[in-house]
């Protein structure tokens, strides 16, 4: 801003000049003198070059009206000058007051007095404004559809569709004439979506930063989305009424999107946390490219677009900021209603990225019957009627997403798959909704991946300008004065048509912007991990170096983008000078012809690749004999197929642009054969435009088929993983019954001992009249116990001490059993010590037991000493046991515990530990309180390559042991084949129907 300068005016000069003279006070005529009052004029230069461009979706919002204004230090909304153009030089304001701040306030006033009367958004929802080069401060922006009054729309891009018109519109390209608002669909409602941009200064060096938007006048550049998301955040800044920067608008994003979406999905949006206006402006009915589909902008879209087919959509933003403001979002009604909706339009978004239309009509019927619970007969015929329609629009849009750039087909297949994943479960609970260290370390970890991928876009894309611009210095140097006659003129105008056109193919432009537009995203969500720890300074400078080199890129394209558009204008000019017209239009939709004839070539190469890959990998599932190499063999077919598709887009656009260059020629010939020709390479390119949609057939045939090989070939490695687990856990003690058998046994003898000691002296040693293979060693004054046995050499230390209704014992020993194995019972190495540590962990002080040695407690029905424990009833049972087993084949090293209890007559066993590499735990129960003995057990394994395994099985004697295998698969828990306990062992029959026993087992059994 320029300087101020404040003027005095004639008038008020003279009137002081005279006041210096005369003075103050009554004159002659003693009438009061009133001093005029003084004028301050004050005056400012501005110029509106600080961009903000972004897009109102949810779907889009076209025709909708912007208001901006900006936040005070109280968060209350004012007026803030803008403009919807670049400003090329500076304006003048000027204000006039009778003092310097009023003055002031006037220039201000003038400013603003000149924003537009009336902005709307565009078809897609896109707007963009300019405020002064030296704004700083929050930029607060409403777009608002309204049902009545004006031209103002909202397009469904739900994909249950979006409720239904008071009246049927007529039937067009986007409404079929019926009452339902369906999936890509205009239609008139009240909404009002919202933002919060935070300006930060510009840096002292940032003056000669231009064109961040391909616009020369344009100083610095941000991207302000308005969505759903956005909407929570700023709904959220104003009520704060507090001052709004950058650290609030981060933290109040992190807090919203950890609430709605859950910590998994906060994690997945590392690039957008710090500031969720970054991204996620995507209308899934039309998805352009300006944004890349990344799986964190997926979910958002996928989240908008869910809240979209709901009943009201203002009444479950309110809702949901009133649950996320109140802490509780995750219990309210309107979650559960969200989850049921996010999870169906997954399900649907995986069908349409991986499936044909049948497959995403099956999808979008499942999703209307989860929509309306218990729809009628009528109902399901009316939407089955129609679903097949709305398959269509929606491969059609996934089709156009792909050849705009959003994605390819292989990455669509893949982020759909992992999305549909993180939204199977929404919001927090507790713990989980607060940022910890944990949390900031698994955002850290994101966020570097996602940079390392960006720098290495960005290397890419550095190559391609590199490539571009020597290109361009080619085209140049054919212009100017290398122009000397008409051949000459030909020959540059054709180099100019082609280069625009290998610059329309190549889109430079919009990867440097999405890139940078990540960049700035990246820069937000690092500053949020600084402000937790300076530990991240290192992932903030990566992400400023990113910013920076993208900035640089931008603009290097902004110039390059120019030159072009000059290069145009100079051709058009020696067409023009050399009268070419004709010649030059033959000579461009000639060589356009040849190079949609190379891309013909080319996509039938790729089409071979494809199909070839397609049959191998065929061949390798039909055998199933190598799932590794099957899964290798079935990812190079869905990369064959994803690359065809590509070259076939790349063809097609070529033929649009050699059907564009031949009905140019055709429309200058003069000369029949000038006719004839063009004619002739018009219906060349009208054939093969036929040709290339039947080639695209065929691409999006063969990437469903080899998406569908690769998941029968993921599941068969998944499954052959599983088969590995159980026979690892087939040879394990954790699956015989040596630990718990020896810890039960000798508990009862423990006890037992004990029981017989109360009538004896207060110390002695001798032979059990119980267990008369055991000795024992006592001393009733301080309950120590020493048990040997001669006969298999095992051995237990116990100390005792009564507490309450309870006997708690500290023991430790090894004992050897008949099957030649050895349980040893680890203990503290100072008996009062570890005896001291039972009775805290028995009272509760301690509360986990992996965090105590061996300890046995026996409760009774009442309180005990020494002197009652004989006439009081045992009613538990309990030991927490340190063990480590030794089998010869196998070990076991962990905690085994053990529990009974009278009154319930049940029993249970719980085992967790290691047995080699592998960890596990196990739950085994017995209910005695039936005629039968109803037993269940469970046993999982933990870590990546057991994928979650869990067996469980459960049954009776008589009516025999039943269960099943379950495994983690695609994100969630599938059973991978059904258990049944014969009569030495278990036997498993899996999913792929192989049947496989696992024999000379006997299983925990806790009804000792």
């Amino acid at each position: 801003m320029a300087q101020r300068m404040t003027k005095i005016t004639p008038i008020a000069a003279s009137v002081a000049l005279t006041l210096g003279l005369a003075g103050c006070g009554s004159d002659n005529d003693r009438n009061t003198y009133v001093p005029p009052v003084e004028s301050v004029t004050s005056s400012d230069d501005a110029q509106f070059n600080v961009e903000i461009t972004g897009k109102a979706v949810k779907g889009a919002m076209k025709g909708a009206v912007v208001s901006v204004m900006t936040l005070d230090e109280t968060g209350q909304s004012v007026p803030v000058a803008f403009r919807l153009e670049a400003s090329a030089e500076a304006e003048t304001f000027t204000g006039e007051a009778t003092s310097q701040d009023a003055a002031d306030a006037a220039v201000e006033a003038s400013k603003i007095a000149g924003n537009p009367d009336a902005l709307v958004t565009g078809d897609n929802g896109s707007y963009s404004i300019y405020l002064e080069d030296d704004f700083t401060g929050p930029v607060y922006i409403t777009v608002a559809t309204a049902e009545e009054g004006d031209d103002s729309y909202l397009r469904c891009d739900a994909y249950v569709g979006c409720g239904t018109y008071d009246e049927a519109p007529e039937a067009d390209d986007v409404n079929d004439g019926d009452t339902n608002i369906e999936f890509g669909e205009w239609y008139k409602a009240d909404l009002e979506l919202s933002v919060v941009k935070y300006i930060a200064a510009a840096d002292a060096d940032s003056s000669d930063t231009s064109g961040a938007a391909g616009d020369a006048n344009v100083a610095r550049s941000f991207k302000a989305n308005v969505t759903f998301l956005t909407t929570l955040v700023a709904q959220a800044l104003l009520e704060a009424e507090a001052d709004v920067d950058a650290g609030a608008i981060a933290s109040t994003s992190l807090n919203t999107v950890i609430q709605v979406m859950g910590p998994d999905a906060a994690v997945l949006l590392s690039a957008l946390l710090g500031d969720v206006s970054n991204g996620g402006a995507v209308d899934l009915s039309d998805v352009d490219g300006e944004e890349a589909l990344s799986q964190g902008v997926l979910a958002i879209a996928q989240l908008s677009s869910s809240i979209q087919g709901l009943s009201s959509i203002s009444e479950v933003m309110t809702s949901i900021k009133e649950g996320i403001k109140a802490g509780t979002l995750s219990s309210t009604d309107v979650a559960a209603t969200l989850q049921t909706a996010v999870s169906s339009t997954a399900s649907v978004f995986v069908a349409i990225a991986t499936g044909d239309e049948a497959a995403i009509k099956t999808a979008l019927e499942a999703a209307y019957a989860a929509k309306v619970p218990a729809p009628s007969a009528a109902e399901i015929a009316a939407f089955a009627q129609n679903s097949a329609g709305i398959a269509a629009k929606a491969k059609e849009a996934k089709d156009n997403a792909v050849k705009n750039g959003a994605a390819s087909e292989a990455e669509l297949a893949e982020i759909a798959t992992a999305v549909q994943t993180v939204l199977e479960e929404l919001g927090c609970t507790g713990d989980e909704c607060v940022a910890g260290d944990d949390f900031y370390a698994d955002l850290a970890v994101a966020l570097n991946a996602q940079l390392d991928a960006s720098f290495t876009e960005l290397t890419e894309l550095q190559a391609s300008v590199d490539a571009a611009e020597e290109m361009l210095a080619d085209v140049q140097a054919l212009g100017g004065d290398a122009i000397t006659d008409a051949d000459s003129a030909i020959e540059f105008v054709a180099a100019v048509a082609a280069l625009e056109n290998e610059a329309e193919a190549a889109d430079l432009s919009s990867i440097a912007d999405i890139l940078y537009v990540k960049s700035q995203g990246y820069v937000s969500t690092a500053s949020l991990l600084v402000e937790q720890s300076s530990d991240y300074q290192g992932v903030f400078d990566t992400a400023t170096d990113l910013q920076d080199a993208a900035l640089v890129e931008v603009e290097n394209l902004s110039d390059y983008d120019a030159a072009i558009a000059q290069l145009v204008t100079d051709a058009q000019d020696a067409i023009t000078e050399y009268e070419i017209e004709v010649a030059a239009a033959k000579e461009v939709a000639m060589n356009t012809a040849d190079v949609a004839g190379e891309k013909k070539t080319a996509a039938n190469t790729a089409e071979a690749a494809s199909t070839s890959a397609l049959a191998a990998a065929q061949a390798a599932v039909d055998s199933g004999d190598d799932a590794q190499a099957t899964v290798a063999l079935v990812d190079a077919a869905v990369t064959a197929a994803s690359d065809f598709s590509a070259a076939v887009d790349a063809l097609e656009l070529a033929i649009e642009q050699a059907l564009e260059a031949a009905t140019e020629y055709e429309a200058v010939a003069v000369t029949e054969a000038d006719m004839a020709e063009a004619a002739d390479l018009v219906e060349s390119a009208e054939m093969m435009a036929e040709a290339a949609q039947t080639q695209a057939e065929l691409a999006n045939e063969q990437l469903v088929t080899a998406l569908s090989l690769q998941a029968e070939a993921d599941l068969a490695v998944a499954t052959a993983s599983v088969k590995e687990t159980s026979m690892s856990l087939s040879t394990m003690t954790v699956l015989t019954s040596t630990g718990g058998d020896a810890l039960y046994d000798t508990a009862e003898v423990l006890f037992d001992v004990f029981e017989e000691l109360a009538d004896m002296g207060n110390s002695g040693e001798g032979t059990s009249t119980t267990h008369p293979e055991w000795d024992y060693d006592y001393s009733l004054d301080n309950l120590t116990l020493m048990l040997t046995n001669s006969t298999t050499g095992s051995e237990i230390t116990a100390s005792a001490a009564y507490q309450d209704d309870q006997l708690v014992v500290a023991w430790g020993g090894m004992l050897n059993t008949q099957s030649d194995a050895t349980v040893e019972l680890v203990t503290g190495d100072v008996a009062s010590d570890a005896l001291e540590e039972c009775q805290a962990f028995a009272d509760g002080t301690i509360t986990d037991s992996t965090q105590i040695d061996s300890c046995l407690v026996f409760t009774f029905d009442g309180a005990v000493n020494a002197d009652t424990v004989d006439d009081a009833e045992l009613t538990m049972a309990q030991a927490w046991n340190r063990v480590e087993i030794m089998d010869g084949d196998s070990g076991f090293m962990g905690n085994l515990n053990l529990s009974g209890m009278d009154e319930t007559d049940s029993a249970m066993l719980e085992a967790m530990g290691m047995s080699g590499d592998l960890d596990f735990s196990v739950m085994s129960e017995v209910d005695s309180s039936g005629d039968e003995d109803m037993t269940m057990l469970e046993i999982k394994v933990n870590g990546d390559a057991a994928m979650g395994y869990t067996l469980s099985m459960s049954g009776t004697e008589s009516a025999g042991y039943m269960g099943d295998v379950k495994a983690m698969y695609d994100g969630m828990m599938m059973t991978f084949g059904t258990a049944t306990k014969v009569t030495n062992g278990v036997s498993i029959t899996y999913i792929d129907d192989e049947v496989i026993e696992y024999t000379d087992v006997t299983l925990i059994d806790s009804s000792n």
